[in-house]
C-alpha cells in the first residue's frame, strides 16, 4: 500500500469572532449534561462544541455570504426545564434565534434601531439587551418561549455608538461607548426612572485618536464592574457611586474582551496585544470591615499569534476552563485555576465535521467552503485543479457528493446548502471537467435544502433534510422523487428535556452500506438505527450504547464498525435479533490499545479498507487489523488520577507523556504497513503526518490530505517585544 501525501488542498479556517457557553457559571454542582459552547466565525458559521470527551464538534450552523457573527449569547430560563436558546448578532439590525434541530434561524427580530454591536442576556434568561450604532440600548423580551422575541423597551438615547454592554444584576445595564464614556441605564421594573441614564463615567483619553470602551463585565455581588478600552487600560468601577476604584495599564493595545469566573474573585482580559491577563481579588485576612478587598494583576500568558477577539468561561465544582479565540483562527482551552503555568489545548484545523470529499474510483478530491467547490484530479503522482464552482446563492455549502460515471467521462455532482440542493453534470473535456447544471424547477420547489447529500449507484441521490428525514431521488434529465426512507420513531420530548439539548433526536452521523441496500444512522440520543435504502425491509433500532457513537463505517460483511466518544471500537452485526457484536468485537473491543484510547487529539474520521479499521486525528493516524486479535491492554504508570481538566471526561486519564511513549513504541515507517517479510501488526499508529485534514482509501493506495499551519494566510499581528535572559 502506497501512502500519498497531498498538501494542495487550500483549506483556510475563518477567524473566531464570538464565544459563549450554554449554561451560567455555577460554583457548586457538576456540569449539566447539556453543556455546550457556541463558536462564531467571520464567515457567519456557528459551531456547536461539547466539552465532553476531549471536545467534540457536534454541528455547524451555516452562515451566508457577507454575513458575520459579532456576538453570541445563550438564554437559559430559570423556571421550568426548557433547553438553552442561542441568539446571535452580526452587522445588521436583527437578532437571530437559531434552531439547532434544523440548523436554520428560528426567528429574526428587527430591533428598529441602528446596527447592533453587542448583546447580552440577563441572569433570569427572559431579557436581551443590545447596543446599537445610533447610541440606542434596546431591551427585548424573550419570556414567551422559543421563537418569540418581543419589544420591551428602548432606553434613553445618546449620540455615541454602544460598543459593549452587560447586565448588572436585574436593575441596570452598563455599556461602553465610542466617546470614552461608560454609561449606566436603570432598567428596574416599576421604577420612575426606568430607561434613564443614571451614571456616566469617563475613561482616559488618547491624545492621538478617539478612545473606545470596547468591553464590560459586571460583578454585582461586589458592587463593581470592569471595563476595557482602546488605550489598553482595564478599569474597575464602583457601581454605587459611579467612580473609578482601580486602573491597570496592563495591555499595550486595545482591550477587546473580558471574562469573569463563577466565584467573582477572578477576571481575564485580552485584546490586540495577544496577551491574556489574569486579575485576582485579594481578601484581607484581618479587620475586613476597615480594609476592602482589592484587585491585583497576577500576570499574563502569550499563547495566541494574533488578536484575541473573544473569551468565554465556564466553571463548576469539577470543571473550569477559559476558552479564547481570534484572528489566528484557532481557539485555546486552558484551566482557570492553573492559568499561570497549567496545560492548554489548541484546536486549529479540526475536521470532525469535514468539508473535504474524496471519490476513490475517479481519484477526485473536492473541497467546499463558503459558496465555492474546488475539485482536483490525481494522476501519475500529480494533482490538477479540474473544476471550480461558485454558487450564486448566498448560503454557505453544507455538503458535496460525487457519483460514479453514468456514461463514459460523465458524473453527477450534488451540492447542498441549508436552503437548496443543486445537481450538476461533470463531463471530461481535455484536462478539465465541464460543469453543467441540471435545471428542474419541480425538484427545487420540493427540496428546500439539506444537511447532507449522497450520490450513489451513478444516478441515485439521497438527501438528508434539515428536518432529519431521508428522501431518495433518481437523476436523469430531470430529478424525480423515488420514495421517502422509512425511519424509526423518534424519542419522547421528556428525554429531550432531561438531556438539556433540543436536538437530541437529530442525526449525528450516517453511513451507507457498500451494496447500497441500507443506511446506518447514529443520533445524538445514542441510538444506532438501520434504515432500508432498497427492498422492503423495515427499519429497526440496532442498539443504544452507553456512550455516544462518534464515528462509524459500514463494511461489506453486513456489519458496522463504530468508534464511541471513549475511542473504543465495536463491530455490530446489522441484523435484528440474535448476536449483536461480531466475534472479533467480542474478543477485542475491550483491548483497544492505550495509544489510541487515550489520544490527546480527538479522532476526526474512520473508514474500513481490506479488513483494517483506519482512524485518524489532526496529528496522528492508526489502523486496527480485524483479522487479528489485539494484545490485552496493560495499564502503565500509577493508578493515581491525572486529569488535566481541559475537558469533561467520565473516565480516568493517564499521563500525556505515557501516551506519547506508547505512540513512539508503536510508530513504524510507512514501508512497514505492507512489509511481507515480517508479521504484520494488529495495531499501528504514527504521528508523522500533520496537520491531517482527511485520510481516505483510493483504490489500492492511501490518501493523506495535509495542511501546514504555516501555509495559512495571516494578518499582521501586534509586535510584542521579546526579552531574553
Amino acid at each position: 500500500m502506497d501512502i500519498h501525501r497531498c498538501r494542495f488542498v487550500d483549506y483556510t479556517p475563518h477567524s473566531v469572532t464570538a464565544l459563549a457557553f450554554s449554561h451560567t457559571l455555577a460554583v457548586s454542582g457538576h456540569p449539566p449534561k447539556g453543556l455546550r459552547m457556541a463558536l462564531g466565525r467571520s464567515n457567519g458559521d456557528i459551531e456547536i462544541w461539547s466539552p465532553r470527551a476531549n471536545w467534540t464538534h457536534e454541528m455547524t450552523l451555516p452562515g451566508a455570504r457577507g454575513r458575520t457573527v459579532e456576538g453570541l449569547v445563550w438564554a437559559t430560563p430559570k423556571n421550568g426545564n426548557a433547553c438553552p436558546r442561542l441568539f446571535s448578532i452580526g452587522g445588521s439590525t436583527y437578532i437571530t434565534e437559531w434552531d439547532l434541530r434544523t440548523l436554520r434561524p428560528k426567528a429574526n427580530y428587527d430591533c428598529n434601531a441602528g446596527v447592533i454591536w453587542c448583546i447580552d442576556a440577563n441572569e433570569a434568561g427572559d431579557r436581551l439587551a443590545v447596543g446599537c450604532d445610533d447610541g440606542s440600548v434596546v431591551l427585548v423580551d424573550i419570556s414567551g418561549g422559543p421563537g418569540v422575541m418581543e419589544h420591551h423597551m428602548i432606553c434613553q438615547r445618546q449620540d455615541q455608538r454602544v460598543l459593549g454592554l452587560a447586565f448588572y444584576g436585574k436593575d441596570m445595564v452598563v455599556a461602553g461607548c465610542a466617546d470614552a464614556l461608560v454609561r449606566c441605564w436603570l432598567v428596574k421594573e416599576d421604577d420612575a426612572d426606568r430607561g434613564r441614564i443614571v451614571g456616566t463615567m469617563k475613561v482616559d483619553r488618547s491624545k492621538t485618536e478617539s478612545t473606545l470602551v470596547w468591553t464590560v463585565v459586571a460583578f454585582p455581588e461586589r458592587g463593581q464592574f470592569v471595563t476595557g478600552d482602546s488605550t489598553g487600560s482595564v478599569k474597575v468601577w464602583d457601581a454605587k457611586n459611579y467612580t473609578m476604584v482601580l486602573n491597570f495599564n496592563a495591555h499595550e493595545a486595545d482591550v477587546l474582551c473580558l471574562a469573569r469566573n463563577a466565584a467573582g474573585d477572578k477576571f481575564f482580559s485580552a485584546g490586540i496585544d495577544r496577551k491574556i491577563h489574569q486579575f485576582t481579588c485579594l481578601r484581607p485576612r484581618a479587620e475586613p470591615k476597615k480594609q476592602k478587598a482589592r484587585w491585583i494583576d497576577n500576570g499574563s500568558r502569550l499563547m495566541h499569534a494574533n488578536d484575541v477577539l473573544a473569551m468565554a468561561i465556564y466553571e463548576s465544582k469539577s470543571f473550569g476552563v477559559l476558552v479564547s479565540g481570534g484572528v489566528e483562527r484557532s481557539f485555546i482551552v486552558q484551566e482557570t485555576e492553573l492559568f499561570e503555568n497549567g496545560p492548554f489545548k489548541k484546536i486549529l484545523m479540526d475536521q470532525q465535521v469535514s468539508n473535504i470529499y474524496v471519490h476513490p474510483q475517479s481519484r477526485l478530491v473536492a473541497l467546499f467552503q463558503d459558496q465555492t467547490v474546488k475539485i482536483w484530479a490525481l494522476a501519475d503522482h500529480r494533482h490538477r485543479l479540474v473544476a471550480k464552482l461558485t454558487l450564486a446563492d448566498d448560503d454557505n455549502i453544507t455538503s458535496v457528493s460525487i457519483g460514479e460515471e453514468f456514461e463514459d467521462g460523465k458524473q453527477y455532482l450534488a451540492v447542498a446548502t441549508i436552503n437548496l440542493v443543486k445537481v450538476f453534470t461533470l463531463e471530461q473535456q481535455g484536462p478539465k471537467l465541464a460543469v453543467t447544471k441540471i435545471r428542474d424547477d419541480e425538484f427545487d420547489a420540493a427540496v428546500a435544502g439539506a444537511k447532507k447529500v449522497w450520490v450513489y449507484k451513478s444516478s441515485k441521490l439521497l438527501v438528508l433534510t434539515p428536518e432529519n428525514e431521508f428522501y431518495k431521488f433518481s437523476i436523469d434529465k430531470k430529478i424525480n422523487l423515488v420514495d421517502e426512507v422509512d425511519s424509526v420513531d423518534e424519542g419522547s420530548e421528556t428525554a429531550v428535556v432531561k438531556s438539556g439539548i433540543d436536538y437530541l433526536n437529530s442525526v449525528r452521523c450516517v453511513s451507507i452500506s457498500p451494496d447500497h441496500t441500507k443506511i446506518v444512522v447514529a443520533r445524538f440520543n445514542d441510538a444506532v438505527e438501520v434504515l432500508p435504502l432498497q427492498g422492503k425491509q423495515k427499519p429497526f433500532l440496532l442498539t443504544k450504547p452507553s456512550t455516544s457513537v462518534h464515528l462509524m463505517d459500514v463494511t461489506s460483511d453486513n456489519t458496522v464498525v463504530v468508534m464511541t466518544q471513549e475511542n473504543k471500537i465495536y463491530e455490530f452485526i446489522l441484523k435484528l435479533g440474535g448476536r449483536l457484536l461480531s466475534e472479533w468485537s467480542e474478543r477485542n473491543s475491550e483491548n483497544v490499545p492505550l495509544a489510541l484510547l487515550k489520544q490527546a487529539q480527538k479522532p476526526m474520521g474512520l473508514f474500513v479498507s481490506d479488513k483494517r479499521v483506519w482512524v485518524y486525528g489532526s496529528t496522528w493516524m492508526a489502523f486496527v487489523d480485524m483479522t487479528k486479535n489485539l494484545r490485552h491492554a496493560v495499564s502503565r504508570g500509577s493508578n493515581k488520577r491525572s486529569h488535566n481538566g481541559l475537558s469533561i471526561n467520565d473516565e480516568e486519564d493517564i499521563g500525556e507523556q505515557i501516551v506519547k511513549d506508547l505512540v513512539k513504541n508503536d510508530d513504524e515507517d510507512e514501508e512497514m504497513v505492507d512489509d511481507d517479510d515480517k508479521e504484520k501488526p494488529a495495531f499501528w499508529i504514527t504521528q508523522k503526518y500533520r496537520p491531517i485534514l482527511k485520510v481516505a482509501a483510493v483504490q489500492q493506495d492511501l490518501l493523506v490530505v495535509e495542511r501546514d499551519a504555516f501555509a495559512l494566510p495571516q494578518a499582521l499581528a501586534f509586535d510584542v517585544p521579546v526579552y531574553r535572559v
